[in-house]
């Protein structure tokens, strides 16, 4: 139903893919998530969660040069807009930290195949990394998220 709503609404489902993508890699609906990615129009694919979806998608397929390009591809969209003003303050410059906090942890869990001894290790440096966020609660329930659907994705 949902497909059908999008097809005949293009404009509005344009504007409605990232928050699908997130709800589909956050509750681990990888084939939900690969119809809405293979249906999305090319100007919106420099959204943030429509990119950790295709990365997500990759490390799925065990395509490690696609889940490594994907988020190198993220992070220097995500460097680019900082610019002197965004980073006067941590209120302006918020936003794009916590996008490159996203992408280091999914780095890290999505390698982690590779480095099974590393394994408490990362898990004790991730729990210090979302103790930093303090009282940002929304940004602690998005991080474990998406740390639940790469942990998931890699083993």
């Amino acid at each position: 139903m949902a497909e059908r709503w999008a097809a005949s609404n293009p404009s509005s489902s344009a504007r409605v893919l990232p928050f699908a993508a997130e709800a589909a890699w956050i509750t681990g609906k990888w084939d939900i998530l690969e119809r809405l990615l293979n249906s999305e129009t090319g100007s919106i694919s420099s959204d943030f969660n429509v990119g950790i979806g295709k990365a997500l998608l990759g490390l799925r397929q065990a395509d490690t040069r696609r889940f490594e390009s994907i988020l190198a591809d993220l992070r220097v969209t995500i460097m680019s807009n900082f610019s002197s003003a965004t980073t006067a303050s941590l209120a302006g410059s918020h936003a794009n930290t916590l996008k490159l906090h996203a992408l280091f942890e999914i780095t890290m869990i999505g390698g982690l195949a590779d480095h099974q001894a590393d394994r408490s290790s990362l898990v004790e440096i991730l729990d210090r990394r979302i103790e930093l966020l303090g009282a940002y609660t929304d940004d602690k329930q998005y991080l474990l998220g998406i740390r639940r659907a790469t942990m998931h994705l890699a083993g």
